[in-house]
């Protein structure tokens, strides 16, 4: 027993070591149950020694592990209001400062199954910027890039506020959507490790980026390693440059000289117009760098982002679900919704087993409801949501697709009353605090959309009189 554990211990510092992912004690019996897994698909039983050897020689292998230990979860125009920030103010700084027929360097860093670069190429179009634009998208997993290349998704990579802005850009196939052809060429792919490999270098076309998006990459890194990411990043920017992290990921302003770039979007980071160091290349030599330009003017604020008519609760991507399912319950609920890309039914049955181990985690019974609502299953998603409700009163994304349910069921009354208690709620605190269960959803934004659901259901009252 002793052996096997030490066994567990190295394989999980040489994953560490290798991939830079922070598996921490806290997470160790969920990640030695992911070892365990991928063993047993593997046909190595119990033998760690020798999945270890098969790892160091097997890409595809170490890809099948990199897949359960990290979830990589993306979808369509993922935080819009980012890409809102990108279309009103970061393209319209670089085209000022930069000349007529410059080419905009764009890389995806961690581009997990591709849905983030899509993004850009058809913002990209839709600017006017995309015959002038290298768009650079990388991932450490091979398996990813694979799928990326492929163009094809299903329709969890389509929810939120970003699907009506990628739909004309997708052709539906089978159950599934294909990116256009001409936005999958404007994307170059490749693998790149971003806590091992050399960059910047031009060697692999990571060098005088003008915006970098590394989002939902830097929450799996140990605190060393997101240092040394983050001076890489910036290293890999050109003078001016911008970088683009997640709201989840961790703060970078200590780590590299970055300018930081707070405003109702989010906040956001760019490299100064002087450069305080010079990126290498693998001989030894400065890699090319932008001229330094002219202070930037201050850019108009972008309109607010438009209501949604259900506000996204919860991130999609692609990836499986372990067996069985693991202690911890967060940790599960993120795989479910993984797996809710490739198999809604399948999650489904998964996040009921996991609501059977956990009946007090409000998060699984809400993530059910969803689950049943995209299944079109709407009773029992009713019932999800009001097992969430009881357990946890506070969770106005909750109320809100309550509401939305009992509308759509003809209850007026009783969405009156969901509708009321998201605004209650929402106004109790501060307009600009993210609701819980939702992907960067301001409350006051959520309170607006359910005052007008309220407005609306009081149009149709008095009109019935």
């Amino acid at each position: 027993m002793t052996e096997t554990r030490h066994a567990y211990e190295g394989l999980r510092a040489w994953v560490e070591a290798r991939t830079g992912l922070s598996l921490t004690p806290d997470r160790r019996a969920s990640v030695d149950l992911v070892i365990a897994g991928a063993m047993a698909r593997a046909g190595l039983g119990e033998d760690v020694q020798e999945y270890r050897r098969r790892l160091e020689a097997d890409d595809d292998l170490l890809d099948d592990l990199l897949a359960e230990l990290t979830v990589g979860e993306t979808y369509f125009f993922r935080e819009p209001a980012q890409f809102q920030f990108l279309r009103h103010t970061v393209l319209p700084e670089i085209r000022r400062r930069k000349e007529g027929d410059h080419v905009l360097r764009a890389w995806s860093a961690g581009c997990a199954s591709g849905e983030e670069a899509y993004s850009l190429a058809i913002l990209f179009l839709e600017e006017g910027v995309a015959d002038h634009c290298r768009l650079l998208a990388t991932d450490l997993s091979r398996a990813m890039l694979r799928k990326a290349r492929r163009g094809l998704y299903g329709a969890w990579s389509l929810r939120g506020e970003g699907a009506e802005a990628a739909r004309p850009y997708l052709k539906p196939q089978g159950t599934h959507y294909a990116v256009a052809e001409h936005v999958r060429r404007l994307v170059t792919w490749d693998c790149l490790n971003l806590a091992r490999d050399v960059y910047p270098s031009p060697a692999t076309g990571v060098w005088g980026m003008d915006l970098i998006l590394c989002r939902n990459v830097l929450i799996y890194f140990d605190r060393e390693t997101v240092r040394r990411v983050a001076r890489r990043l910036y290293d890999a920017l050109a003078a001016g440059g911008w970088l683009l992290t997640a709201s989840t990921d961790p703060p970078l302003a200590e780590d590299a000289p970055l300018e930081t770039v707070v405003s109702d979007q989010g906040v956001f980071y760019r490299r100064g117009p002087r450069p305080a160091s010079r990126p290498i290349r693998r001989g030894g030599e400065p890699t090319p760098e932008a001229a330094a330009p002219a202070e930037p003017t201050p850019a108009e604020a972008p309109p607010e982002p438009r209501p949604p008519a259900m506000p996204e609760p919860w991130p999609r991507a692609s990836g499986t679900l372990p067996s069985p399912l693991g202690a911890d319950w967060s940790e599960t609920a993120l795989r479910i919704r993984a797996l809710a890309n490739e198999d809604v039914a399948e999650a489904e049955r998964a996040c009921a087993a996991a609501t059977e181990q956990h009946p007090l985690a409000s998060e699984l019974h809400y993530l059910r409801a969803v689950l049943l609502v995209d299944l079109g299953r709407d009773e029992e998603a009713i019932q999800a949501a009001r097992r969430a409700i009881y357990l946890d009163r506070s969770l106005a994304i909750v109320h809100f697709t309550l509401g939305s349910l009992l509308e759509r069921r003809g209850d007026r009354a009783g969405a009156w009353r969901a509708y009321r208690n998201v605004r209650d709620l929402c106004r109790a605190g501060s307009a600009e605090e993210i609701v819980r269960l939702t992907d960067g959803v301001p409350a006051g934004r959520l309170a607006g959309a359910a005052e007008a659901r309220l407005a609306q259901l009081e149009t149709a009252r008095e009109a019935c009189r």
